[in-house]
């Protein structure tokens, strides 16, 4: 499946991924990331709600639980994770996509607490 990157899941929702995929990485992202909880927060883009819910049934059928962060940016999401120990994280977004355009590309970035898509990663202090 073409949607599956290095640290995230890219692709036009309803065409290269959809509401039973975004589940499974729900429901499979706690065996690849052990954790007892997830942040994840999400953008405004009209796809969200929906990737948000099957994203975070996945996680709760995991038996894990679910810190919903709300409508948030990437850094606010790393800074989350760092902030409440989490062990992982997830942002729904349109990742490099400039806010104003109408962009049908959705994506999940997914992150580790101490991994290397983290804060250090990027220059920020933990």
């Amino acid at each position: 499946m073409g949607v599956f990157k290095a640290y995230d899941i890219r692709g036009v929702y309803n065409r290269d991924f959809n509401k039973e995929t975004a589940y499974k990485v729900g429901f499979f992202l706690p065996k690849l990331l052990p954790c007892k909880y997830v942040v994840v927060g999400r953008d405004v883009r009209l796809t969200s709600d929906e990737i948000f819910e099957n994203l975070c049934r996945g996680i709760n059928d995991a038996g894990v639980d679910v810190w919903n962060i709300g409508l948030a940016t990437t850094p606010m999401v790393y800074f989350a994770t760092v902030f409440l120990k989490a062990d992982a994280s997830v942002q729904i977004t349109a990742k490099g996509i400039q806010r104003h355009e109408d962009h049908p590309h959705d994506g999940n970035p997914s992150r580790r607490r101490h991994g290397p898509q983290g804060p250090r990663a990027h220059g920020q202090r933990a």
